[in-house]
């Protein structure tokens, strides 16, 4: 790698389309996608051009992935327990210590943050960036590990390799500042080498640092077990190895979901791909349109000027044979602004009065060409949004009236964002997964997130109508049952603990996903248990008390095993029983012909 330069197969390819996308993104460099037309355009009109060109396809690109960013707000199941063999363990330490840790993944902001946002930012500019997982040295004996992410972009991602789609290595390019006696601000490389359960690195360092073999020979290498030196031309580098991680895969991940084509699959694209041919033409059509705007898109002004009022100028000129420094050899007089008012001598006859129309008159240019230009970059603008979603519902055109054409419309959109979250699923997992193998609390973990394959982007509102629908054709408690639960994903999708919570109330409840009727039906339908309805009437005193006794023991109740909270909540159920049972009143045999009534 180092004294042959290698790259791997798809090198120039993946740093091509990041450098392509970072422009589309953010306009950095976008210039350079403009072509000169070289038969009509010299070099200074196309410098001119460039300058007077605003592009819009940052605007576009950035529209286009408004619309990814509701993946995250889709409903969806979030799963993060440990489990064991033995079912009655107190899992919720092991749980809450992972969670501790996500939610510093990166610096301030949880794991979870940062996949909702970065990780759409990186496949906007580069999909071919690898997320790596590390974490800085401590001390396993008082403390865990912090592990945090480390984005290693296509242009350092100098080599890697898969096998059976998994990742078996990565070797990661990096600039690191290696000042020396001439410069001061000198420039070195450090490279990382990303292997299933290590890593080590490869340094440059001065040529001077003490402790370098002297050796002169090209290409010299001196390794041990703990590492050695490297010696290629005038460079020399340090290599270093780290204890092992035994995390038994590569702690990396590249950040595309969307495989590349051209590539057979090998590397990604961004999730606009489709659009891109689109956003290229535009740069040059709306860079036309700009130039039209500015150089012929306004009045002309056509009038008669008066002569020089210089007394020497003729026709611009003096008798010296120089320019009239009046009217700089135009010969008449100039009018610089609006301000600036035409004096025409009174005649004494009226009949040689000038018509004052005829001396000015502005003339409008034809904007067919400008309008045909405008349009088309409309057109162009809309073409992106198509070709990204196959659907008409994000531009101005009309979708199809009957409800068959709205349907299939919003479907090709669900389509193309269900993709999107099953990237955005498999990349959180694996971090999390990642983050619990570096803190010791991998063993029992089950992480996913899950979405419906039937992805939709519906509000309270949807829900509610779908309910009501649900509830008037009967269709049962699993569907309404499904409903609700999406409802209550959106209502506590900034609380997690609060919807945690609701989950487990409603895997307890004897009556759920019954309508309100059904339910006073199955309370007073002697064919029902004792122990439901004592349950379903007693819930919140239940729930309550459990808390309560949970948060003495310093644990908590909603993230204990299902086992243990159902033996939990049944003794409770038993006792209410018990308790309610004894303060009835029981009948005992009539002493004087009539039922008396003792407390017991």
């Amino acid at each position: 790698m180092v004294i042959k330069d290698y790259r791997h197969t798809w090198y120039e390819r993946t740093v091509y389309l990041a450098d392509l996308y970072r422009k589309l993104a953010t306009g950095d460099g976008l210039d350079d996608l403009l072509k000169q037309y070289v038969k009509r355009e010299d070099d200074d009109a196309f410098s001119q051009r460039k300058a007077l060109t605003e592009h819009i396809v940052t605007s576009v690109v950035h529209n286009l992935m408004d619309v990814f960013y509701k993946v995250p707000r889709a409903p969806l199941r979030r799963v993060l327990e440990h489990s064991a063999e033995d079912k009655r363990a107190d899992l919720s330490e092991k749980t809450a210590a992972l969670q501790n840790r996500l939610d510093i993944f990166w610096g301030i902001r949880s794991l979870d943050n940062y996949v909702q946002t970065r990780w759409l930012e990186i496949n906007k500019t580069d999909p071919n960036a690898f997320i790596v997982v590390e974490f800085a040295p401590f001390d396993a004996r008082f403390e865990r590990a912090a592990p945090y992410p480390f984005e290693v972009y296509s242009k350092q991602a100098v080599d890697y390799e898969y096998q059976n789609n998994v990742l078996q290595h990565l070797i990661a390019e990096t600039e690191i500042a290696l000042p020396t006696k001439s410069n001061s601000r000198g420039k070195g490389k450090k490279y990382t080498v990303y292997l299933e359960n290590e890593s080590f690195t490869l340094t440059q360092v001065a040529s001077d640092t003490p402790g370098i073999p002297l050796s002169t020979e090209k290409d010299k290498y001196t390794f041990t077990d703990t590492g050695g030196w490297l010696r290629t031309g005038d460079k020399v580098y340090f290599l270093q190895f780290y204890p092992p991680h035994n995390a038994g895969r590569v702690p990396a991940k590249q950040a595309g979901y969307l495989r590349d084509g051209w590539t057979n699959g090998q590397t990604f694209v961004t999730p606009y791909e489709a659009a891109v041919p689109f956003l290229r033409k535009s740069v040059k059509v709306n860079s036309e349109l700009d130039i039209t705007m500015t150089q012929q898109v306004f009045p002309h002004r056509l009038q008669y000027a008066p002569k020089c009022p210089e007394h020497d100028c003729i026709n611009g000129k003096q008798a010296n044979g120089g320019l009239c420094p009046t009217c700089h050899g135009t010969g008449i007089s100039s009018i610089s602004s609006a301000q600036d008012v035409i004096y025409i001598k009174l005649p004494k006859d009226s009949e040689d009065l000038l018509d004052l129309d005829k001396l000015l008159v502005f003339k409008s240019p034809a904007v067919d060409v400008v309008t045909f230009q405008k349009e088309y970059v409309e057109h162009l603008t809309d073409q992106c949004k198509t070709a990204v979603f196959n659907s008409d519902i994000f531009t101005r055109s009309e979708v199809a009236d009957t409800a068959t054409g709205k349907t299939l419309d919003l479907q090709n959109v669900y389509d193309t964002l269900y993709t999107c979250s099953l990237g955005y699923a498999e990349t959180w997992q694996f971090l999390v997964e990642m983050t619990a193998e570096f803190t010791g609390l991998e063993t029992g973990l089950r992480a996913e997130l899950i979405f419906s394959k039937d992805f939709k982007l519906k509000g309270i509102s949807d829900l509610l109508a779908d309910l009501e629908a649900a509830n008037r054709a009967q269709a049962g408690s699993v569907v309404t049952g499904a409903i609700q639960e999406d409802i209550m994903r959106i209502m506590f999708a900034e609380n997690p603990q609060a919807f945690k919570k609701w989950e487990v109330k409603r895997a307890f409840d004897p009556f759920a996903g019954l309508t309100s009727e059904q339910v006073n039906m199955a309370l007073t339908n002697t064919d029902v248990p004792k122990r439901l309805k004592v349950k379903y009437l007693l819930m919140s005193a239940i729930f309550a008390e459990l808390e309560q006794e949970s948060d003495e023991k310093g644990e908590d109740f909603y993230s204990l095993a299902a086992r243990v909270q159902k033996e939990r909540i049944e003794a409770k159920v038993k006792a209410y029983m018990d308790e309610t049972q004894a303060a009835m009143p029981t009948l005992i045999p009539p002493a004087n012909g009539l039922p008396q009534m003792v407390e017991n």
